[in-house]
Formats: structure tokens, C-alpha cells, sequence
């Protein structure tokens, strides 16, 4: 549901649901808006995330696309291809990245633009813990798929560096530590300052 139809849709039931509450009309009205605004920004940030990471996989399977020829050209002249099969393999880690983090932030998206229920305080509390729950799920995911994601760009990409295997971990997980870090400073801005003024007029709600 887009949020011109979500806006119509509360102000269509809004008296019904409210009728025998001591909330004054403006107060409700101002109320709505505000979730309204919060969900409306919420949604732009995600669908702008799913855009940027659509863009973002087209482009790395334009580079891999490349790269695979490279690989397989310099494969065929040197009459070996066990150099060739570790870059498929690290061509397969990072797509299956990509493909993930398209659905994640599809997914995302997904939360702040379905609105199932009839019921404002219901359809809030379902999108509250919808997104809370997502964002478990979202570090949990990235925490096992970072590592690896790092460690085949940099042998796919970087094959004069020829760092020890120690090294090489050691530095997959710093960068791993720094993008969950990252991540989750980026969220605790744009996400759950918005979503505590959410949680802020479920409150005044049920008040």
C-alpha cells in the first residue's frame, strides 16, 4: 500500500476506531501525520537502499563479467585452469552476496510499504517489531557473509597481495568489525530515531 492510500486508509477508519477514546480530533490528526511523515521517510531510505544495491550488483556483475573472460583468456594461453576454478569460486561467493543483499534491502523495503491490518496500533506494533526483528536477522546474516565477501574480493581482486593466511583473516575480519559497525551507527541515525517517534504515538495511542 503506497502512503497516500496508507494516510486515506487511517482517515477512513480513524473515527470508527477512535470514536469512544478522550483524544481530541486534533490531536489524532496530528498524530497520523507524524506516523504518516516517519513511515514515509522510512520507506524513501529503503527503497533509495534496494535502488543503490540493485545498481550496485549490476555493476559488480559488468566487473565480473570482465574479469571471468580475463581469467578464462589467460587460462586457455597458459594451458592451466586450477587458477581459473578459485576465481569462479570466489566469483560465487561474491554473487551469492550480491543476490542476498538485494533481497535484504527488498525486504526492508517491504516493512514500511505493507499494511495488513485495520487497526492503527496493530499495524504499528506489527511494523515496529517487523523491522526490529529484521535488523537481527540483517547483522546475523552480514556477520557470517562479510568475511567471506572480503575474502574473495581480495583474492579475486587483489592477487599481488600475497599476505599470510593469518594476515589475510585478521584483516577480513577488521573489515568485517568496521562495516557492522558502520552499519549499525548508520542505523541507530537514520532508522531508530525514527522508529522510537513511532513507538512514541503507539504510546500515545494506548494512552
Amino acid at each position: 500500500m503506497e502512503l497516500d492510500e496508507f494516510k486515506t486508509h487511517w482517515n477512513r477508519i480513524q473515527d470508527k476506531q477512535f470514536l469512544q477514546q478522550k483524544i481530541s480530533a486534533e490531536k489524532l490528526e496530528q498524530i497520523i501525520m507524524d506516523i504518516t511523515h516517519t513511515l514515509g521517510d522510512l520507506q524513501a531510505k529503503s527503497l533509495y537502499w534496494k535502488k543503490m544495491s540493485k545498481s550496485t550488483v549490476q555493476m559488480l556483475i559488468g566487473v565480473q563479467v570482465i574479469f571471468l573472460l580475463i581469467t578464462l583468456i589467460k587460462a586457455i594461453y597458459q594451458h592451466g585452469f586450477t587458477g581459473a576454478l578459485s576465481s569462479l569460486a570466489f566469483m560465487f561467493i561474491i554473487g551469492v552476496f550480491s543476490v542476498v543483499t538485494v533481497w535484504i534491502y527488498k525486504k526492508q523495503e517491504q516493512i514500511f510499504t505493507l499494511y495488513n491490518s485495520d487497526n492503527v496500533r496493530v499495524t504499528l506494533t506489527q511494523t515496529i517489531a517487523a523491522f526490529k526483528k529484521f535488523y537481527l536477522m540483517f547483522n546475523i546474516i552480514y556477520l557470517f557473509l562479510y568475511p567471506a565477501y572480503f575474502y574473495a574480493v581480495i583474492k579475486l581482486f587483489i592477487p599481488y597481495w600475497q599476505p599470510s593466511l593469518q594476515t589475510l583473516l585478521l584483516t577480513c575480519a577488521l573489515a568485517t568489525a568496521l562495516s557492522l559497525i558502520g552499519g549499525h551507527w548508520y542505523y541507530r541515525i537514520k532508522f531508530f530515531k525514527k522508529l522510537e517517534s513511532l513507538e512514541a504515538n503507539l504510546k500515545n495511542l494506548e494512552s
